[in-house]
């Protein structure tokens, strides 16, 4: 006799197995739940008709001319960090880097080995290795010129009257003409420097009743919120930038009410602080 939680358990079993045997008698098979071709979602993923996987906002004020420029300002922007990123470390400087910590890691593994005392010469080489490799894992987040493809694909086919946007992986490959591996790792950095975010989603599947999930992964919605997921330094450029493109518009919007809106200290001009408080809203978005 089964008792308890192992009752419950054991006849969830039960329930699977015969859903298991049914689906085999009908010749259905049971798609991947993970790794290439996954059909369970992953975690924090919402349903597609749910508010939280629709991220989006208007570009600018929703218009062809305003969409371009807001566009056109952030593949600016892209480019000059990119530029920026490798010249600040270039291979060269990489490649010295590598071989310095090599070196003191293995004069570090000699002192262990010798049973030095963790304190004085050992400790003084593990703080310089840690600088190392954080100036290593910098490096892994410098941009490409895959990514500044891949975020001219995506802002390209961007409706600019609702902001929508999720293509799936394979699709944004097409686009930027690339590797579906290699799109998926220039979204991943274009994310970590602010350039472009994502909300996962989901929908149902027609497995009712059936052995086989009940939900599977779909693409991502992608969306932009530069003010609040870029470095001060590189918001304030890419801002700099579109204000620029705006005012030739002779679109700059008025200014938003004072403490609407926080802006980098770095800016001054009190006209260009206004504008760029107001601008600001034009490209961000709120998950919620």
């Amino acid at each position: 006799m089964m008792r308890g939680g192992g009752g419950a358990t054991s006849g969830q079993a039960v329930r699977n197995l015969i859903r298991g045997t049914s689906a085999r008698f009908a010749e259905k098979a049971r798609g991947a739940d993970h790794g290439e071709g996954r059909r369970v979602p992953r975690r924090h993923s919402y349903d597609v008709d749910d508010l939280r996987a629709q991220p989006w906002k208007k570009v600018g004020d929703g218009s062809h001319a305003q969409g371009v420029i807001h566009r056109e300002a952030l593949i600016q922007s892209a480019k000059e960090q990119r530029r920026q990123d490798w010249k600040e470390l270039p291979n060269r400087r990489l490649r010295e880097v590598r071989e310095l910590r090599d070196t003191l890691a293995a004069e570090l593994a000699a002192l262990v080995a010798q049973g030095q005392s963790p304190i004085g010469r050992p400790a003084t080489l593990r703080h310089e290795i840690e600088r190392l490799d954080a100036t290593l894992a910098r490096a892994d987040g410098r941009l490409t010129r895959i990514d500044v493809s891949v975020l001219e694909a995506l802002l390209a086919k961007i409706d600019f009257a609702t902001g929508a946007l999720f293509p799936s992986y394979d699709t944004i490959a097409e686009w930027a003409v690339c590797s579906r591996n290699a799109a998926i790792e220039a979204i991943k950095r274009l994310k970590s420097r602010g350039f472009v975010d994502w909300v996962r989603r989901s929908i149902r599947t027609n497995n009712d009743g059936e052995f086989a999930p009940q939900r599977e992964q779909t693409s991502n919605a992608y969306y932009f919120d530069h003010r609040r997921s870029m470095a001060p330094r590189t918001w304030q450029r890419y801002m700099q930038i579109l204000v620029a493109k705006l005012r030739r518009l002779g679109a700059v919007p008025a200014a938003v009410s004072p403490g609407a809106l926080p802006v980098p200290r770095e800016v001054q001009d009190p006209a260009l602080r206004a504008a760029l408080a107001s601008a600001a809203t034009s490209f961000d978005n709120a998950s919620t």
